[in-house]
């Protein structure tokens, strides 16, 4: 009896590590130390995450309070390990994947939320955009919140600014030069728009046609 009590303890415990990371919203499993650069020269040092669902990086403060950067506009670059963030415009961050053309990837999370059913039981629902006004964290909604899929936003450097997709159209029309080579790489090489290496291979591709 001990050892089914324990072993019930144990699967509890796990359906509850599960499903602290199925809500997650964030791209990074914890908080993890970075740096944080801004254009008038200061550096902090403080453990940061990205938002996927808001498309923010948040840090804990000294009082272990999570939070927003209150001056965006004037941070330069972010970087947490290996891993580089640049500001792609005054509300958004895209990861840099490679330096030299710079090819940014950002990442934005889709949502589900889980509906009560009469006798309590919960059931998963269509993703939903329509909640966007309301705040992740706050009650009922957070535990009902869970991330469903990832998508990508690439933006590649072109001329004086950069050039940003989602999709194989959007992509053809940055380089509509060359639209037609690049729809045979793209059939021929089984280019998936999901898959960051592919779509990195494909920018280079392009930009060698230049």
């Amino acid at each position: 009896m001990k050892y089914i009590l324990i072993l019930l303890i144990s699967c509890f415990e796990l359906f509850n590590v599960y499903s602290q990371e199925d809500n997650t919203p964030y791209l990074f499993p914890e908080f993890t130390k970075g740096y944080v650069y801004y254009k008038d020269g200061r550096i902090f040092h403080v453990p940061l995450n990205y938002n996927l669902f808001n498309g923010k990086f948040f840090f804990i403060d000294n009082d272990n309070i999570k939070k927003e950067f209150s001056d965006p506009n004037m941070v330069t670059s972010l970087k947490i390990g290996e891993r580089t963030f640049l500001p792609v415009s005054s509300k958004e961050t895209a990861e840099l994947i490679q330096s030299e053309p710079k090819i940014l990837v950002q990442y934005n999370g889709t949502r589900k939320i889980k509906k009560d059913l009469t006798y309590g039981g919960k059931t998963e629902t269509a993703s939903v955009e329509g909640y966007s006004n309301l705040i992740y964290g706050s009650g009922d909604y957070q535990a009902n919140t869970f991330l469903d899929k990832i998508k990508y936003k690439f933006y590649i450097e072109k001329g004086k600014g950069f050039k940003s997709f989602s999709t194989e159209k959007q992509f053809l029309k940055i380089f509509s030069k060359h639209k037609e080579q690049l729809k045979q790489y793209i059939d021929g090489n089984k280019i998936d728009f999901e898959t960051i290496g592919e779509v990195k291979k494909l920018c280079n591709y392009a930009l060698s046609l230049n």
